[in-house]
């Protein structure tokens, strides 16, 4: 009988902190692996095989699922918070609702390294913190035994990450959910936080320059009828502009080629749902919702609670927003209920080589259709879709 972590298969864990945060030996530490996740160890010294570990893990037994009841197309009227996210700006009005009823919001951040990783805020004034998409795993750090102790105080928590980081969190809390929300993004895959930083390095070294921010979702060439672009900005104030097929690291994303093992046979692509409340672009919007005004990006909200639909109720007030379907969300996003698929060959093996090699290896091929496509101007092909 298997009752340590340390006897699961590599390919069967998600990273998501859940059995080091519980261990009462504190004999669980998390290390970066050759592909460049996060994986437990057991310090077998100190390991009194409880049993603690196991029962945590969301990959050995996930928490009860949750049917869809609603869902929605919306975007916030304020134009300042609109301009602000990566979509449709539906994520700060649900965190400056929590926050200014005196609770507190959870979200993916940037330490001072550079490394993603989850983290809490308390004020308005930090949520940029947490807002934009990061196209990385982030680190869960501490903040599951952080929640529980916020829960305890009878505080509101909002806590937002992928499918697989809200089920270890909800594993941990074995139940005990009151005042909780769980705000899920629509997940394509985690790529790898230990290639996103040689990336960095990399870059920093062939320009010459040291990258102060990383934008996975730009919206300013977007807004002039281009694109969402990977951009980089630098500390001489310069900012460069990719699409997909331009760069290693967010093509081989988009490809699926860098993910962790897990996200090609997630659990949580299903249309039960593991949260409140999932979040996700609503491609296909021009086609579902004719009418809808999504030039800049629209969100796709998907509500699985009564304590999700609440907290959305309150906040209708200050979005456009219409109702819509789970299978028409979908539809258009097959990422919430498909897997990524990506061939052995293609996949990525280590980290550890030649950084000029490795993102050599992983440079998107040159595609004449997507750089025709990539051509046209976003306004153009908005209208076309609408017309279509």
């Amino acid at each position: 009988m298997m009752n340590s972590i340390k006897n699961v298969k590599e390919e069967l864990c998600c990273g998501c902190g859940a059995c080091y945060q519980t261990c009462p030996k504190q004999c669980i530490h998390m290390e970066q692996n050759k592909r460049g996740f996060l994986i437990p160890v057991v310090d077998e010294n100190i390991c009194v095989n409880c049993g603690a570990c196991i029962k945590t893990c969301p990959e050995q037994s996930q928490p009860l699922m949750k049917m869809v009841k609603n869902a929605y197309v919306a975007i916030a009227k304020n134009k300042e918070i609109l301009n602000m996210s990566t979509s449709g700006g539906i994520f700060g009005i649900l965190s400056e609702s929590v926050i200014a009823a005196g609770g507190c919001v959870y979200g993916c951040m940037w330490n001072q390294q550079g490394y993603a990783q989850q983290g809490k805020i308390e004020c308005i004034q930090e949520l940029e913190k947490i807002q934009k998409s990061k196209y990385v795993q982030s680190d869960t750090k501490r903040t599951f035994i952080e929640v529980q102790n916020d829960l305890k105080q009878g505080r509101n928590v909002l806590y937002s990450g992928t499918a697989c980081q809200i089920a270890g969190l909800r594993k941990f809390l074995n139940g005990r959910e009151e005042n909780l929300i769980t705000v899920e993004v629509a997940c394509h895959g985690v790529p790898s936080p230990g290639l996103f930083q040689k990336y960095i390095c990399w870059k920093e070294k062939r320009e010459g320059n040291k990258i102060e921010e990383v934008q996975f979702r730009n919206k300013e060439k977007h807004k002039k009828g281009e694109h969402y672009k990977f951009c980089l900005k630098y500390a001489d104030g310069k900012k460069r502009y990719y699409l997909s097929n331009e760069d290693p690291y967010y093509g081989a994303f988009l490809e699926g080629r860098t993910l962790r093992k897990t996200c090609y046979h997630c659990k949580y692509k299903q249309s039960e749902r593991v949260s409140d409340i999932l979040l996700g672009d609503y491609w296909g919007v021009e086609k579902e919702h004719p009418k809808f005004p999504a030039q800049y990006g629209a969100s796709a909200i998907v509500i699985s609670s009564d304590k999700g639909k609440q907290l959305f109720e309150s906040i209708k007030s200050q979005l456009i927003v219409e109702d819509s379907t789970f299978e028409k969300i979908i539809k258009h996003n097959k990422s919430i209920i498909s897997c990524a698929v990506c061939s052995k060959e293609k996949c990525l093996k280590t980290i550890d080589i030649n950084d000029d090699e490795l993102f050599k290896l992983l440079k998107p091929n040159f595609d004449i259709k997507k750089r025709i496509k990539n051509m046209v101007p976003e306004k153009v092909k908005y209208l076309l879709k609408r017309l279509g």
